[in-house]
Formats: structure tokens, C-alpha cells, sequence
């Protein structure tokens, strides 16, 4: 696959090319209702094989005949699966012998029961994840000869710095993988010493490494061009922070272990994520009035470890209109946060991510951590050393918030906001924020 090196041919093409190409047709054959018919006999595949080797799926689908599957409507007749079923359970799931795993990922679950979950990969889950990647980076329009500094893990075989640099290397891209960010003046040097157009960083280290950069004019501006978020939920406060603080555009990535980590990307439209469904069959089967709901996902021929009709416990909204790229499959077009971070106070409800959004709003908050013990929210808002901070300002933001601002003048919810300062990030393997629940 070669580079789209015109701004405004690239778009989403890259990816929808190549879902073409592994669904065996050309381009301009490309339409939604192919792809479903491709999905849909996917699906009976991978049915069929888990019900044959899997324990698990013996027993949740045993009843169930893939061929009286004649729509994807169909499917959302079938039992899901969740991180319960999983945790502590993974061998259930397997459909080969453990010795034709490739590699295991262990994470640690969002329950409490203490277990953790395993998902296994085999070389070709990780060929597609990487084809993905590759094509992932043509929408945002990477060039060749650039740099790209990634502030995420990447020391160990399948973790992203790792995939990543296998599938752009060979583009022409320059690639560094400096790790997770726990110092911020360390991280920042390295941006300065190394100079790269690109970046690929968790939202919360990107934003820090921008505000730590304004007391000296931003001169990293001259040369970021373009900055890649994963990992967790992404406010539209950073991205507006990055814009403009480092004048560069901005793509959100979704993804998840589950998916292998990569399942969908922004292209330059910037209007949702282009998704790789010809991998990963993504349903929303339950909606709110705004079309809003958790994520189901199911893995499309997956041999090693499938996972069907999984809930991501994400809550996310698709889009059916065309892309402004040109871009002709259905997206996802945000993802609002995880189920279990949903804050409710009585009848209202603050997504964790709003209130994310509301204090990043504040150019000199780096960090933030979020407790709840009974009606009582504490926010503590954390900021570099010798940097003031607005206390009223990101006050009024976060009560901004129509259910935050609700829940306290209803008596459901006290808010209790702090401010400390902060120097870097807490290294550790799970990188999304969560809420403390203290009972």
C-alpha cells in the first residue's frame, strides 16, 4: 500500500480500500449493503467454528443454527457476552490449543471481584490489527520521511508502540518510542531533541506535554504536525487544547484489547471513526433517544479466541450519513465513555468524560482524579508546580454540566473540588481514568 500524499484524497480511503481488498472487490464496489452480506456470512463462520471448539460457546450457543441467521438484525436475537463470562474463564473461549497462541495479553477487569482477563491473539489477529494500522495512518495523512514520537508503551512484542512501528516503518516513517509519560519536563525535552511531525499519545500526557509547553511560547508548534490520541476517552477540550496550543490536527483513536487494540480512526473530515469491519462486527442494539448505547462487538474470523456479541461497556453512537472524505460505510461517531463511569445522582446522570471535558477546558490542568463515596463527588484537579489556576473558572465549567448542575440543586450530589500540583503521571498498565468508588 502506498502513501496518499494529497490531503484531500486521502480522507478515509486508505481504510475503506482496505476493507475492499478483503472483501475480494473493487473500491468503487464499496457500499454498506455489500459489506453487511460480508459480515453476516463472517458471522455464520465464526458461529459455526466457536460452537465446534469452544466450551463456552458449546453451551451459550448450542441451540442456535448459523444458517437461520438470514440478516445482522438477526443476531441481536443471541445471548451476548461480557468481561464476566471472561475473567478467569479464558480457556472456555479458546478454539485452539494454547500451544498456537501467539501471544496473551493479561488486563485487569473493571469488576471487583479481583479476577483479570486474558485474551489471546494468534499472528494473523495481529497481521490484520497491523494492515489496519497502516492504513489508519494514510487517513491521517502521514508522509514519508517524517518522525513520529510515540508516548506510549512499546518495549514488548504486540503493545502498541510495537505494532505501530511495524506497520508505518515500512512507509518510510521515522519512529521512537519514548514510553508512557511519568515525568512531563522528561517528556518534553525528548519532543524538543527529537523534533516530530507526528505524535501518538495517551489524551491526558498530550495535554500536559502542551501546557507545560506554554510557559515557553509553544515552540513545538514548528514542527508537530500531526497527533494521534488512544488509549482512553478523548474530551473535546484536548483536542481544542492541542489545536490550538500546538496549531496541529488532531485524531482520536477507539480501540481496545479485546479488538486487538486498534478498531477505528479518525480521518482529516474529523467526522467519526472509520471502523475495520471486516475484523470486527460492531453493534449499538440498544439505544437511548439520542442513539446512544453500549457497544457490542463481535470478532470476525478470529480463530484463536473469538469473542462474540462481546459488551465493550462503552457507550458510543454510530452515523449512517456519508463521511465528508467520501467515505461510504456506516462510522462511529463518538464515543461518550465507559458504562461503569457513568455518574448517577438520582435521575441524573454525568458522563466521567464531560467532566474530563469540562476541566481540560482550563489550559493549565494537567490531571485530574475522581472520587465518589455516597453523594459526595470530589474532583481534584492537578496542575504544574508555579502555575495558577483558575479555581472559579473551572468551577463554573464543570457546573456547565446540565446533570451535574442539576444533581446539586436537586441535593443529590455535593461537590467537593481540589487543586494540587503535579510533575508527572503514575506509571501502571491500565491507562484508562476510572472513578474511585469509596462505600
Amino acid at each position: 500500500m502506498a502513501f496518499i500524499t494529497n490531503e484531500k484524497d486521502a480522507g478515509g480511503k486508505p481504510v475503506d480500500s482496505l476493507v475492499a481488498e478483503r472483501m475480494g472487490i473493487s473500491y468503487g464496489e464499496l457500499s454498506q449493503e455489500k459489506l453487511e452480506e460480508y459480515q453476516l456470512e463472517a458471522f455464520k463462520r465464526t458461529l459455526r467454528l466457536a460452537k465446534e471448539r469452544s466450551d463456552f460457546y458449546a453451551s451459550l450457543y448450542g441451540n442456535t443454527d448459523p444458517e437461520s441467521l438470514k440478516s445482522l438484525k438477526d443476531i441481536q436475537a443471541l445471548p451476548c457476552t461480557a468481561e464476566a463470562d471472561l475473567a478467569g474463564n479464558e480457556w472456555r473461549f479458546l478454539c485452539l490449543p494454547s500451544s498456537d497462541i501467539d501471544r496473551m495479553v493479561t488486563v485487569p477487569t473493571t469488576g471487583t471481584t479481583g479476577k483479570q482477563k486474558r485474551i489471546s491473539y494468534t499472528d494473523d489477529d495481529i497481521r490484520k490489527a497491523i494492515e489496519f494500522i497502516r492504513a489508519g495512518y494514510e487517513v491521517m495523512n502521514c508522509r514519508p520521511g517524517e518522525r513520529m514520537l510515540i508516548l506510549m508503551s512499546g518495549t514488548s512484542a504486540g503493545s502498541i508502540g510495537d505494532m505501530v512501528r511495524k506497520a508505518v516503518e515500512p512507509l518510510g516513517v521515522s519512529i521512537e518510542v519514548f514510553g508512557s509519560v511519568t515525568d512531563i519536563q522528561g517528556a518534553y525535552d525528548k519532543l524538543m531533541e527529537m523534533r516530530p511531525e507526528i505524535v501518538e499519545a495517551i489524551p491526558w500526557h498530550a495535554a500536559a506535554l502542551a501546557s507545560y509547553g506554554k510557559q515557553f511560547g509553544n515552540p513545538e508548534k514548528g514542527f508537530i504536525r500531526s497527533v494521534n490520541l488512544s488509549a482512553d476517552v478523548v474530551p473535546d477540550s484536548v483536542v481544542s487544547r492541542l489545536e490550538r496550543l500546538w496549531q496541529c490536527t488532531v485524531h482520536r483513536h477507539y480501540g481496545s484489547t479485546e479488538m486487538c487494540i486498534f478498531g477505528g480512526v479518525e480521518c482529516t473530515a474529523h467526522e467519526g471513526y472509520h471502523l475495520r469491519p471486516c475484523d470486527i462486527l460492531y453493534e449499538i442494539p440498544e439505544t437511548d433517544g439520542e442513539g446512544k448505547g453500549e457497544i457490542v462487538i463481535t470478532t470476525l474470523d478470529r480463530v484463536g479466541m473469538p469473542l462474540i456479541r462481546y459488551r465493550t461497556g462503552d457507550i458510543g453512537k454510530f452515523t449512517d450519513g456519508d463521511c465528508a472524505c467520501g467515505g461510504r460505510l456506516k462510522r462511529l461517531l463518538k464515543v461518550y465513555g465507559r458504562k461503569r463511569d457513568v455518574l448517577r445522582f438520582g435521575q441524573c446522570e454525568v458522563y466521567m468524560a464531560d467532566i474530563a471535558d469540562a476541566l481540560y477546558r482550563c489550559d493549565e490542568v494537567t490531571d485530574f482524579e475522581i472520587g465518589l463515596e455516597d453523594h459526595r463527588l470530589s474532583v481534584c484537579a492537578k496542575h504544574l508546580p508555579g502555575t495558577a489556576v483558575d479555581e472559579g473558572f473551572v468551577k463554573d465549567e464543570l457546573m456547565s454540566l446540565k446533570g451535574l448542575r442539576k444533581a446539586q440543586e436537586m441535593g443529590y450530589c455535593i461537590l467537593e473540588l481540589s487543586f494540587s500540583e503535579s510533575r508527572g503521571f503514575a506509571s501502571g498498565y491500565d491507562l484508562k481514568k476510572n472513578v474511585e468508588y469509596t462505600k
